[in-house]
């Protein structure tokens, strides 16, 4: 299984949990560790990651690799490609996205290593692409959004041109990755924030949150798989920036072996 694929195997695994599971209002699914658990949805304390988090790399930002003791191999304006790779002389092509940059000192010191003794290397980002929200599934216009500080899921979905006539409306899924171990998925129902105004329902979003509007009936795993191939193929972004891939796939692969379990 490659790495978008695994990413998109979660995807599927937390869509097909919704729609096949209870279904209906509001609750949480939550994977920690080596717990899956589908529980109730309390407002005044929806996860979310650490603020002290440190910042992840992702495709489109601008970077200097500074060797201050060996001036030769010191690389200027490097831009993150789409792939969230970059090329570098001596280390060749590396996959950088999704990692801290502390990470990346650590792994470039251990790739020059057998040419430079002792390397002492520094990454500065210099330029970071903007953060992200991702609107998916049935909506008019799926993509991703340009993440403004308060924004909420009906802010988002009308990014999204609202949703479709075929939407599942009372199975809505705010997914966020809170650490490598641990991503949760949020079910809303919409009916009820837009048919009995409960407002508090229109929950307030993350950097780099995907907001998925499943199919009022339900389409195979292949069906779901090919869909949301096609919309995460552009940008890269979603699932190299803001989402561990190689963690996830190793989540995929725990769903696989517990199945649903809802």
């Amino acid at each position: 299984m490659n790495r978008v694929n695994g990413f998109l195997a979660v995807l599927v695994f937390f869509i097909l949990s919704t729609t096949l599971g209870c279904g209906q209002g509001s609750s949480l699914i939550t994977k920690m560790g080596d717990e899956v658990v589908k529980g109730e949805l309390v407002l005044d304390s929806i996860p979310e990651a650490p603020h002290n988090e440190e910042y992840r790399i992702g495709p489109g930002d601008q970077m200097d690799i500074v060797f201050p003791y060996n001036r030769e191999f010191t690389q200027k304006d490097i831009v993150v490609r789409p792939d969230g790779k970059i090329s570098l002389p001596h280390a060749g092509e590396i996959r950088v996205s999704g990692m801290t940059v502390s990470a990346l000192d650590t792994l470039l010191a251990s790739k020059y290593s057998d040419i430079i003794i002792n390397p002492d290397v520094t990454v500065i980002v210099k330029k970071y692409q903007p953060q992200t929200v991702y609107v998916l599934g049935k909506v008019k216009s799926p993509g991703g959004f340009k993440y403004e500080r308060g924004m909420t899921l009906l802010q988002a979905i009308a990014l999204g041109r609202g949703v479709s006539d075929d939407a599942k409306e009372n199975g809505v899924l705010v997914l966020r990755r809170i650490a490598p171990d641990h991503i949760v998925g949020m079910q809303i129902d919409l009916k009820q924030i837009l048919g009995k105004n409960q407002f508090d329902l229109d929950i307030p979003l993350k950097p780099f949150d995907i907001v998925y509007v499943p199919k009022s009936k339900l389409a195979s795993v292949e069906d779901y798989s090919e869909t949301l191939f096609n919309i995460l193929s552009e940008p890269a972004g979603l699932y190299l920036k803001g989402w561990q891939v190689a963690n996830v796939k190793i989540l995929y692969e725990f769903y696989s072996r517990s199945g649903r379990g809802f």
